[in-house]
């Protein structure tokens, strides 16, 4: 984290010129009557780009649902992450992000990661990334226990254009667990977004959060996750 702050303070210093990106993604559910729940899901992604080879983005999440007002699933994540493109294909990136999900049996994680990023294809109409690196994890159960993790990260991403106003989205993480070998997780998501115009759009998306191992207090080892949403984009 010292490392990315570093880099961070360096570009910040150093840039003449920046452009900005920004992506906020919020879907509400509230049922009252013969049935009483409530749902929130809020998604933000903010990202700077100082030159044609660094890059600065900010992400955030947040998920909360309730029945007759008992909270049954809480979850928040914030990272930052810095990339350097080496070339037009090939990049390197440091991250540090943290989450909590108390229903998945941790208060906060730490994830550290380091890695490269490769473009496999890059038209107008595809667009296909993937990743290979390194991730240290601290993790505060919410039994009181910590336990420190050593992971491989092998992560890639597609977006299809279909045409101007429709477009889908598929990525698969795989983090296999040196510290634990039985303790490996994989993460995916498949999304579809139609453009109202040239700001919003609905996204229609279906998360999965898989641990083979799940700690003292989750009851399940798949956390899947369905919604829709507006998203606003500039």
């Amino acid at each position: 984290m010292k490392i990315l702050i570093a880099s961070v303070c360096a570009l910040l210093s150093t840039a003449t010129y920046a452009s900005y990106t920004n992506e906020s993604e919020l879907g509400i559910l509230i049922a009252k009557g013969n049935s009483d729940s409530e749902s929130w899901n809020a998604k933000e992604t903010a990202g700077t780009t100082f030159d044609e080879f660094n890059s600065l983005k900010f992400t955030g999440r947040y998920l909360q649902t309730k029945t007759k007002s008992i909270e049954n699933a809480r979850y928040w994540s914030t990272g930052l992450r810095y990339d350097r493109s080496l070339n037009e294909r090939l990049g390197i990136f440091i991250g540090e992000m943290v989450e909590s999900d108390k229903y998945a049996g941790y208060n906060q994680k730490y994830n550290s990661d380091i890695g490269a990023r490769y473009s496999l294809i890059k038209e107008a109409k595809l667009i296909w990334d993937a990743e290979l690196g390194y991730r240290y994890t601290i993790e505060n159960q919410i039994v009181g226990a910590q336990k420190k993790l050593n992971y491989a990260r092998g992560f890639t991403e597609a977006t299809k254009y279909w045409m101007e106003s429709v477009s889908t989205k598929f990525w698969f993480e795989y983090l296999p667990n040196f510290t634990t070998a039985s303790d490996y997780q994989m993460n995916s998501e498949l999304s579809i977004t139609a453009a109202l115009n040239n700001v919003f759009s609905v996204k229609t998306g279906y998360l999965l959060r898989y641990d083979n191992l799940p700690n003292t207090g989750a009851v399940a080892k798949t956390d899947t996750l369905f919604t829709t949403a507006l998203v606003a984009k500039f």
